[in-house]
């Protein structure tokens, strides 16, 4: 039901940006965006990466981001959801040792994906640059924190420890980093800066350094905010009980909104950081 309540919202942000803010040029990459969008979507429907409502909102997420961000945009989330898709593994069949790939959802693309697609519709409105770097900011987390976890904590099970307790933990557990995910959560992260870096060089080298920075940066430092929202929150109610007979649960923090959460704060922290060093 989230995944379907954000495609209308972010939808009708689009729309409001695509009649009422966007130049020419955006609108034709809009409209060209929706179709490419229904064959990225469609695709990943039938290669099992992606459940329908997942296809769905991969569809809206493409069009934003192609429309709003062009080449870049399109070439940083298309690195992003390959990689991911190849490194992310459901289960592993002991008898024929045989990885099972499972579809992603629209509440799984939305927790990796949302601040990405609203602050890039914020850019379009606005113009900022700022609101560009945030986006971008959001999927160097999202890169980072995939890495780290189907990396460093499926595929290369090391030591672990927890950010809560700051005690040995098996690999896997909510909220725990290991040498292995750490340097894998630093190698996506800069992944993305790096591309960030690459788009705008040819406008101004030092400028695009710094936002390469800036985005790599935040995006592993995000990392580390999603293991330590993991370790407290993951798995509990937020809300009170109010007394025996009656409780009152306000919230469940699942992985999905410990991963929207840590996005969103890795983009505030990005806008921060920007205004200090003034790009």
């Amino acid at each position: 039901m989230i995944d379907r309540l954000t495609n209308i919202f972010l939808l009708f942000l689009l729309i409001v940006g695509f009649v009422l803010f966007a130049d020419a040029a955006t609108q034709e990459r809009i409209l060209w965006a929706i179709v490419a969008g229904g064959v990225f979507g469609a695709l990943s429907f039938f290669l099992n990466w992606l459940s329908l409502d997942g296809a769905t909102s991969a569809w809206l997420l493409g069009t934003i981001t192609f429309g709003v961000a062009g080449i870049e945009g399109a070439v940083i989330l298309i690195f992003f959801f390959i990689s991911s898709s190849l490194l992310s593994k459901n289960s592993l069949q002991i008898e024929t040792q045989r990885e099972l790939k499972f579809r992603r959802t629209g509440a799984q693309v939305w927790a990796n994906g949302f601040w990405f697609g609203l602050f890039l519709l914020i850019e379009m409105v606005t113009g900022s640059h700022m609101m560009h770097i945030a986006a971008m900011a959001s999927i160097a987390f999202a890169t980072s924190d995939t890495w780290a976890s189907e990396v460093g904590g499926q595929r290369i099970q090391g030591t672990t420890w927890s950010l809560k307790t700051f005690e040995k933990v098996p690999p896997g557990t909510d909220g725990a980093i290991s040498l292995a995910g750490s340097f894998f959560a630093l190698i996506g992260a800069a992944s993305i800066g790096a591309w960030v870096f690459l788009f705008d060089y040819d406008q101004s080298p030092m400028q695009a350094l710094l936002s390469g920075l800036v985005v790599g940066s935040m995006g592993f430092i995000g990392c580390f905010i999603d293991s330590w929202l993991g370790a407290h929150y993951q798995g509990h109610h937020l809300g009170l009980r109010s007394s025996r007979f009656f409780s009152f649960h306000f919230l469940y923090v699942g992985n999905n909104m410990v991963n929207w959460l840590a996005a969103g704060l890795t983009s505030m922290l990005s806008i921060i950081i920007y205004l200090i060093i003034q790009l």
